[in-house]
């Protein structure tokens, strides 16, 4: 059985307009929370100095980080993130620190096309 040709449409050949470019997409405004919490986890940790987060964070999240390093291993525990308004969250959970585990809030906001955690604090 010989191969079984289909018709194009019209608007197809050399005479036709050449399709309009698709509109590139759109910053990702998803918010992952791991994007702002595995960073100041190490920066508590002390394996990553405070000041590398200054394009995620805030000057005043920065210094919370850097007056709370703490040496030994630190692990995240459970964490939650809450969509306040469609440019804001915030977010809360726990830190596992070698002597005791500590809670931890912070708020992030989107700055134009990124996101930015402008607070965070870790609870007595």
């Amino acid at each position: 059985m010989p191969p079984q040709l289909r018709t194009l449409p019209p608007s197809w050949g050399p005479s036709a307009p050449p399709p309009a470019p698709a509109a590139p997409a759109p910053y990702p405004t998803t918010l992952d929370a791991r994007h702002f919490l595995i960073p100041a986890l190490e920066a508590l940790c002390g394996r990553r100095p405070a000041s590398q987060l200054a394009k995620t964070f805030a000057p005043p999240a920065v210094s919370a980080l850097a007056g709370a390093v703490t040496k030994g291993r630190t692990r995240l525990g459970r964490y939650r993130l809450c969509r306040v308004s469609s440019d804001a969250a915030e977010l809360a959970g726990t830190l596992h620190m070698p002597t005791r585990t500590r809670a931890f809030a912070a708020r992030v906001e989107r700055q134009g096309d990124r996101w930015r955690c402008t607070e965070f604090h870790l609870l007595p």
